[in-house]
């Protein structure tokens, strides 16, 4: 462990040291850098690690979190650095935000500026105004009917997925990051269905093709608008399959996609962490902003941490104020690989007969493998993630169908290139029907 009092770098707290976080903790433990693990209630592998110096329960009230804050940040001589992996602390952070800038090293917006990018309606009328293509979206809460809020000029299929993910959702629907509607009536059923659970909805147009076709671009922000480094890649696969998290990613040269995220995220005055996920029509070969990413550090960061590009060491660097840190050499030729979710990706892929469980077969044989978790310097962790994985691959042999698994005819046909040709007529006729009705 590493003593609290150390002469030497200032600690990194992570709220919380889950998905990212851990893999953060995993990458910048290995420069002496100390480090402060928060973890939820619903304790994960993750909290048995022996990387961080001190670990912490969050309570469930925001005064609660900002005691232990406060009485943990105290028993530090350097003022502490704080980065967060997650939406649902933003309204802690923001309740607390004075004090917590006095008492951490942090970047972000303020909280007016962030939601304009989160929230949907607003992030629409910014897209209108600054030439942006995204996908036709919109909210979908509780305060009316959902038919009083699905306009009709919509093109099916949609993706419909929570504002934000709670314990709530994860607890009644686990790894389901959205749902897939293909008529008005099925996206109205889906809405009712969800927001017993959820607060507030998205709703989105499907941009067809494939997880292949999605592209991320991860960046840091200074207050000045300085980006300390940004680096472009390319999703593999996702789990679930089409439009959840990334579980695994190449690095990808794209100067035109990073000069756009940039674009966007500075006219918006973003700052700390931020990124901007596209995704190529499969059809049309255009581009779309599927959604930005900002106050937080992405899922898809460690992709960034083991490439030439680690803006996640330049962050801590830059906000404890000392030198850079020499980065450790990498190759830009690797595979990085979440192990749970690409387990669970490819048997999905593997029951839907397609042919993309091939690409990451080839892919594991051509490229140097980066895992999101496992590593030899924290053993009872990755033993942990090994015996999930393990557990997925049974439950498919036993089961013929990964844990939580639904059939759904409707990701089949998706799944079939044909069908983007077919969902793009589909389209132009419906957009025919509609002018001729005007």
């Amino acid at each position: 462990m590493t003593s609290n009092k150390s002469p030497g770098l200032p600690p990194l707290f992570l709220l919380a040291m889950t998905d990212q976080g851990y893999a953060a903790a995993k990458h910048l433990s290995a420069y002496g850098i100390p480090i402060v693990g928060f973890f939820p209630n619903n304790k994960g592998f993750e909290y048995f690690s022996r990387l961080p110096c001190q670990k912490h329960v969050l309570p469930a009230s925001n005064n609660d979190r900002m005691a232990l804050l406060r009485k943990t940040a105290a028993e530090f001589d350097q003022k502490p650095v704080l980065m967060l992996t997650a939406e649902s602390y933003f309204p802690f952070i923001y309740e607390h935000f004075d004090e917590i800038n006095q008492l951490f090293a942090l970047e972000m917006p303020d909280a007016d500026t962030l939601h304009q990018m989160l929230d949907k309606n607003r992030f629409s009328t910014f897209a209108e105004t600054y030439h942006l293509k995204i996908p036709k979206s919109t909210e979908v809460g509780l305060h009316l009917l959902p038919e009083e809020q699905l306009p009709g000029d919509l093109n099916y299929p949609l993706v419909i997925k929570p504002k934000y993910r709670t314990d709530r959702w994860n607890g009644r629907y686990h790894t389901k990051k959205a749902f897939l509607a293909y008529n008005r009536q099925e996206a109205l059923s889906v809405c009712t269905e969800l927001l017993q659970v959820i607060d507030w909805l998205v709703v989105q147009e499907f941009v067809p093709g494939p997880d292949t076709n999605v592209y991320f671009c991860l960046t840091y922000l200074t207050a000045s608008g300085e980006a300390l480094d940004t680096f472009c890649g390319q999703k593999i696969h996702q789990h679930p399959i089409l439009f959840g998290n990334t579980s695994s990613a190449l690095a990808a040269d794209l100067p035109a996609l990073k000069a756009e995220s940039l674009r966007i995220l500075k006219t918006a005055q973003m700052s700390g962490f931020c990124s901007v996920e596209f995704k190529q029509h499969a059809v049309t070969g255009d581009f779309y902003v599927i959604e930005p990413t900002v106050g937080r550090m992405d899922r898809q960061q460690y992709v960034a941490m083991v490439s030439k590009h680690d803006m996640v060491l330049k962050a801590y660097c830059h906000l404890a104020r000392i030198p850079q840190l020499t980065p450790r050499k990498q190759k830009e030729n690797f595979l990085y690989v979440e192990e749970s979710l690409q387990m669970k990706s490819y048997l999905d892929y593997h029951h839907y007969k397609s042919k993309e469980q091939g690409r990451i077969r080839h892919l594991l044989r051509t490229h140097k493998i980066r895992f999101m978790h496992l590593t030899l310097r924290d053993p009872l962790p990755s033993l942990l993630v090994l015996a999930g994985v393990l557990k997925h691959l049974l439950h498919y042999l036993l089961k013929g169908k990964t844990r939580y698994f639904e059939e759904d005819d409707l990701t089949r046909q998706l799944l079939q290139p044909a069908k983007h040709k077919i969902q793009q007529e589909t389209v132009e006729a419906s957009t025919r029907h509609r002018k001729e009705a005007q």
